[in-house]
């Protein structure tokens, strides 16, 4: 090991010491490289903390807490049987009463403080990787805060990238930052403007570009920062096929991977090679990955956002803060000048905000305000939050504790959340627990098994290259009659009676991370410790219909029906359609239990078991009722979120009453009326006659057309504009209500009628490269008709002219009879389009490899493989 006195954190070890000797609490800022996490639990140690307490330090994920309590045992000599280091993650403990030096999750921490809200064991919190501002890391600050008001022996030491720490001082009464000076060497800025870089072929293409050019003139090894898994992927299989790729040395980097696999990112660049890291926002501030001199930017992430109103979540591209841009550059600086090449222009950089909008102002609270309950802190809005939530959010989240029976409408924790608490889990799924617990004993074990895959990582796996095999073994696993959540079980029983010896290829064959396999194991030995501990018996045995009701009872929000074609409704959501992926998408039940519930380009649900209507009345009472009492479009959507059923159960979703009224956002129904009153902030409005409309800084007309939209009035914006406006309002601080627009591309409508926001998801996927077709591709193919059928698939999602109505453009849509034949139609929505076209490559996929039409099979995969990137878009 090296002299670790030689980081530059060590530089500053008395002025830390004096500090936090004067102050209860101190901040330590640095660029990722000067030590900090792995040498200030040491200093503090030196310095006699462990002596009068523990020395608790909080990590926002599981491998950085295994690593860094790996790092700091092996530097104070500990041996790996003993515990004076040890670490503690949710379902993992290696901590004793005579640890002094503890490496927790920060969820953690949230759960000792119920048995000890005083932290009374602790000297010192040193809370991690702050800046990163992660919603249990607030909600600690919050309760830490207090701690200190009451307990004058207690420090606090918050350690911070470089980004925005005085926020930090002035929530702890300006408490001293104090700044660890890293070497930092120039780096060179350039600005590429890349065209249509929301398509994943151009964006790749630009950067293979670069990585060419940088080979050629030996640059240095290069770190490439991409928005998700499928965009590094593809990227990857780009690289390797161009003219350097032999000579590339390259490593994915995103949070699915394995600790394992992500490791490898420290492995050294062989000789003759360079290294090539293709990597998500995980490697901004995270790691320090040595030789690195060129950055690649794509200005992008995808980050979680809750919708409070439907109570879904969705995970979007957006572009990332000036601060994250400006961290990313500073990886290429660490040990020698380097470049980056932020793929964006100087202008779009500089109207980006300046900070990453804070996890706890875009998701779900519910899983806070539980803990808060919990702890007994019931005035959840006057809690000493570092950046308070919205109202909004709270009340969302006080909503679905009702509607699941968790809290009582004085906010009071019921019998049931008694039992929820118990468990490491979010309220969703530690619901569905304590409904087997109450309701369906006989099959305990068989839920107990469902959550654990439910709160685990996924363990089916694409390597690059590999995506189709994969899918076709996962394929093979399905429950053809039960769907996902009765595979679960199978899957679980097979794996858990294979030899150890066995284990590894059994996973190589089907395509599962054995790591997470195994993690799926040990959650399930955990929550069944807990039950019995709790008194319930492990039962097994039980019908699927008990199963799958005991599921939908904890789930409720997740069971859908329905309404019309492949629409389907839950209580809370409309307009949800199941996965193209799912193996119910053309079956379409009437009604399906959903294991999540994802906004992509439509809202999606994944994880599909079907339900038959007869178990509806034992899931729920009055719940068949419920549903047919939905409407066919909007009406009673409010009435809905606003008025959860009562339950059999203590406490399950008392009415919510709402002086809240349903609003029709259109240009027509309020022509008069501002959408927003600030046009410097990108937001739009409508002009004092009605007839034009506004929206960031560009102004279109507004028409009635009987033909294009019986009732509505549509503003009407150019296809050339909406790339430009879909990355306005990515950006956008304020989003404008929404309304009815046209599309227009060459004097015909797109989606005319829809509403703005869904329009511009058609930004990358409608296919303008290939015009608008006459009509679609005649007569119906097979697999055998390999080369025919490829080129008629390059105009798969292009526009067409419809027969029945000229001003409207459909999209050629890829369909199948299921029986081996492959057609090509016309439809009016581009979604419906891209879900049918990519369960039909899917299909021909599977079919090509059956046949080993090699050629075929690998251009048609690649085809997937791009669908699949616009519909995650």
């Amino acid at each position: 090991m090296k002299d670790m006195k030689e980081l530059p954190v060590y530089r500053h070890r008395q002025e830390i010491l004096d500090a936090l000797a004067k102050n209860q609490v101190i901040i330590v800022e640095s660029p990722t490289g000067s030590g900090k996490t792995t040498q200030l639990p040491i200093i503090l140690h030196e310095a006699g903390y462990s002596q009068t307490g523990v020395i608790g330090i909080t990590q926002p994920r599981r491998i950085a807490t295994l690593s860094v309590s790996d790092f700091i045992r092996k530097q104070i000599d500990s041996s790996p049987g003993t515990s004076f280091v040890g670490y503690k993650m949710r379902f993992s403990d290696t901590t004793t009463h005579d640890t002094r030096i503890k490496v927790m999750t920060d969820g953690i921490l949230l759960q000792e403080l119920k048995a000890d809200p005083m932290l009374s064991r602790y000297s010192v919190i040193l809370v991690d990787e702050a800046h990163e501002r992660s919603l249990n890391i607030d909600f600690i600050l919050g309760l830490l805060k207090q701690i200190l008001e009451q307990r004058s022996d207690f420090k606090v030491l918050i350690s911070s990238a470089t980004i925005n720490t005085g926020i930090f001082s002035r929530f702890f009464n300006n408490a001293p930052v104090i700044s660890i000076d890293a070497r930092v060497h120039p780096v060179e800025i350039i600005y590429l403007s890349v065209e249509n870089s929301n398509q994943i072929d151009t964006l790749v293409n630009t950067i293979t570009s670069i990585v060419t050019q940088t080979v050629t003139e030996k640059g240095g090894d290069i770190l490439i920062f991409l928005p998700g898994e499928f965009e590094i992927k593809t990227c990857i299989q780009n690289l390797l096929s161009s003219p350097v790729g032999n000579s590339l040395f390259i490593i994915p980097l995103f949070g699915r991977l394995s600790r394992e696999d992500q490791e490898k990112v420290f492995i050294p660049t062989p000789n003759a090679k360079t290294k090539i890291v293709v990597a998500t926002n995980i490697a901004e501030t995270s790691i320090t990955i040595d030789g690195i001199k060129v950055v690649i930017d794509s200005g992008l992430a995808k980050m979680n956002f809750y919708n409070q109103k439907d109570f879904t979540s969705s995970l979007v591209p957006l572009p990332v803060s000036r601060s994250s841009c400006d961290q990313r550059a500073g990886r290429a600086g660490r040990t020698a000048p380097g470049k980056c090449y932020r793929l964006y222009g100087k202008k779009d950089y500089d109207s980006r905000n300046t900070y990453t909008l804070e996890e706890i102002q875009r998701t779900d609270l519910s899983e806070v305000i539980l803990r808060m309950s919990d702890l007994g802190i019931l005035e959840y809005e006057t809690f000493p939050f570092i950046s308070p939530p919205k109202t909004s959010a709270i009340s969302s989240a006080e909503k679905t504790l009702r509607f699941i029976g968790a809290i009582d409408q004085e906010r009071y924790l019921t019998s049931i959340g008694e039992q929820m608490v118990k468990f490491p889990l979010p309220p969703r799924q530690s619901r569905v627990i304590v409904e087997g617990m109450l309701h369906y004993p006989d099959v305990m074990q068989e839920v107990i098994m469902a959550v654990s895959f439910l709160t685990s990582k996924t363990p089916f796996i694409f390597p690059p290259g590999e995506e189709d095999a994969a899918r076709a073994a996962h394929k093979s696993l399905n429950s053809p009659e039960y769907g996902d959540f009765v595979m679960y079980l199978q899957l679980f029983s097979l794996y858990e009676h294979i030899a150890l010896s066995r284990k590894d290829s059994f996973c190589k064959e089907r395509y599962l991370d054995r790591q997470c396999m195994d993690e799926i194991l040990n959650v399930n030995e955990q929550l069944s410790e807990i039950v019995s501990e709790i008194g319930f018996p492990l039962t097994h045995g039980g019908s699927v219909r008990d199963y799958l009701c005991c599921l939908a009872s904890g789930l409720l929000q997740y069971v859908c029906c329905r309404m019309r074609g492949n629409v389907y409704k839950s209580l809370t959501a409309d307009m949800i359609y199941i996965h193209p992926g799912s193996a119910w998408f053309r079956d379409l039940p009437q009604y399906i239990l959903a294991g999540e519930i994802v906004q992509t380009s439509r809202l999606y649900a994944r994880s599909v078991s079907p339900l038959r209507p007869e178990w509806l009345e034992q899931i729920h009472p009055g719940l068949e009722k419920k549903f047919a009492g939905l409407g066919r479009h909007d009406e009673g959507r409010q009435e809905r979120r606003d008025s959860f059923v009562s339950s059999k159960n203590e406490g399950r979703g008392k009415k919510i009453a709402s002086d809240r009224k349903t609003r029709k956002d259109s240009p027509d129904s309020r022509p008069q009326r501002p959408a927003f009153q600030d046009k410097q902030n990108g937001q739009g409005q409508d002009s004092q006659d009605g007839h034009q409309f506004s929206i960031y800084g560009h102004t279109y007309p507004v028409i009635k057309d009987k033909a294009l939209a019986k009732d509505a009035s549509l503003v009407v914006i150019p296809w050339d504009d909406l790339p430009v406006l879909k990355q306005a309002n990515d950006k956008a601080a304020q989003r404008p209500r929404n309304f009815r627009v046209a599309v227009m591309y060459k004097g015909f409508a797109m989606h005319p009628g829809d509403k703005f926001f869904n329009a511009l998801e058609l930004v990358g996927k409608v296919n303008v490269s290939r015009g608008i077709q006459e009509k679609p591709p005649s007569g119906s193919y097979s697999v055998y008709d390999g080369s025919d059928l490829e080129e008629k698939l390059e105009v798969l999602l292009a526009p067409c002219k419809m027969k029945k109505d000229m001003q409207t453009l459909g999209f050629i849509t890829l369909d199948t009879n299921g029986q081996g034949l492959y057609y090509f139609t016309a439809g009016k929505n581009c979604f419906e389009a891209l879900d049918n076209s990519i369960y039909a490559l899917g299909q021909l996929v599977d079919e090509l490899r059956r046949t080993n039409l090699g050629a075929t099979a690998k251009n048609t995969a690649l085809l997937y493989r791009k669908l699949l990137s616009a519909f995650d878009a």
